[in-house]
């Protein structure tokens, strides 16, 4: 069954966006336009500000200056259930529910279709369905979470996203701490789902999985925004060393041609 188109474009804006957090400016007049569909990769040091910018996108922290807006609809207008149907987060380690059952945590999705007045509904069953069938965790319906791998438990969360039905996906750091099999298995899923449409907005640290499957890729620095583009635009070795201090070489995939990054290392 195939997943619900999403309703909307899709389109993230961001014009002028700051954020303190105590004395730290997390974020400093980030100009940010996320197209419709495709995948769209934050990348740079740790405390650079990317999770910020994205939880600060899905309104769990507030910005003290700038605007968000989806679709040319600000986001400080819509409800948190008008918000929850646009765009759907799957934060960085997210509390695993002791001995819940797959399928219960896919449903846990559909919550922001479901009102005051509005009961379980067929399509609500259909919604599950596909997004279990897109991720491939169908056969664990009925298992627990803590029964399953490390990735397989992921593709469940991703899973639980796709059932929220939004046109935008929100995802921190999916691939961190996962075999790099699993790594690539989650981010050719991401790909497949930004070709039939999403929009994918990722935070990730791997610079060859970026470069391997995003679409554009936003380098941040220091709470800004560094270097917008193509892979093929970004991961230069000006760029990488400005950005990551690194000395690196950055080559062709000769399968693919995209850019893959080579750090040089000490004699």
């Amino acid at each position: 069954m195939a997943q619900t188109a999403p309703k909307t474009n899709g389109r993230v804006v961001v014009r002028g966006l700051s954020v303190q957090r105590g004395a730290v400016h997390a974020l400093r007049g980030v100009d940010l336009d996320v197209a419709p569909g495709g995948m769209t990769a934050l990348l740079g040091r740790n405390g650079c500000g990317k999770s910020t910018l994205l939880k600060t996108i899905a309104r769990i922290l507030r910005p003290a200056a700038g605007t968000i807006a989806i679709d040319g609809t600000p986001v400080d207008r819509l409800s948190p259930r008008a918000a929850a149907q646009r765009m759907a987060l799957l934060p960085q380690a997210p509390i695993l529910p002791e001995g819940m059952r797959v399928r219960d945590l896919v449903a846990q999705g559909r919550h922001p279709h479901r009102g005051l007045v509005r009961h379980w509904s067929p399509a609500d069953d259909a919604a599950i369905a596909a997004a279990m069938q897109a991720t491939d965790v169908a056969q664990f319906a009925d298992r627990p979470l803590e029964a399953l791998s490390g990735g397989q438990r992921q593709r469940c969360w991703i899973a639980m996203t796709l059932a929220q039905d939004t046109p935008i996906l929100l995802l921190d750091e999916p691939t961190t701490y996962l075999d790099l099999s699993v790594q690539l298995e989650i981010m050719g899923l991401l790909a497949r789902l930004a070709r039939e449409g999403r929009t994918i907005l990722v935070v990730l640290h791997e610079l060859n999985l970026a470069a391997a499957f995003a679409d554009r890729i936003v380098m941040m620095r220091d709470g800004r925004i560094d270097a917008e583009g193509t892979p093929d635009a970004v991961m230069t070795a000006p760029v990488l060393s400005r950005v990551f201090g690194l000395d690196a070489r950055v080559i062709a995939d000769p399968e693919t041609g995209r850019p893959v990054c080579l750090p040089r290392t000490a004699a």
